[in-house]
């Protein structure tokens, strides 16, 4: 593996750990139904009411997926890519990772509340 290769592994493995960190973060300061947030090596589940977002990222490669679900449904599924400058884009539309982590807090919360969201891409700030 060269050195640049080895540099953006270890930048999206990093990327990876701080937007977990930052999910945490807003879940926790987050209002009624407060999203329950687990997270274990390269998934992170985000929890409220009957609503369920997953991601999942391959913190080599900083390429993942999401899945928003509620119960027994199959849900919406989409793509997401961390890049080295320290952003994430999400089914194609590049974000910050603060900007990203509270948009998609909301995301499943209003998903939990009225069960009709069609995407978790996040709006611009």
């Amino acid at each position: 593996m060269s050195a640049a290769a080895s540099e953006d592994t270890m930048i999206c493995a990093e990327l990876w750990q701080s937007f977990c960190s930052l999910v945490r973060a807003y879940a926790s300061v987050n209002a009624d139904p407060s999203p329950q947030v687990e997270a274990n090596g390269d998934v992170i589940r985000v929890t409220a009411g009957t609503a369920s977002l997953q991601m999942r990222c391959n913190p080599e490669t900083g390429a993942g997926n999401w899945r928003l679900s509620f119960g027994d449904e199959p849900g919406i599924r989409g793509e997401l890519q961390f890049l080295a400058e320290g952003r994430i884009v999400i089914d194609g539309k590049a974000l910050d990772l603060d900007h990203a982590a509270i948009d998609l807090i909301a995301r499943v919360t209003k998903a939990a509340l009225h069960r009709g969201t069609t995407s978790v891409v996040p709006t611009e700030s």
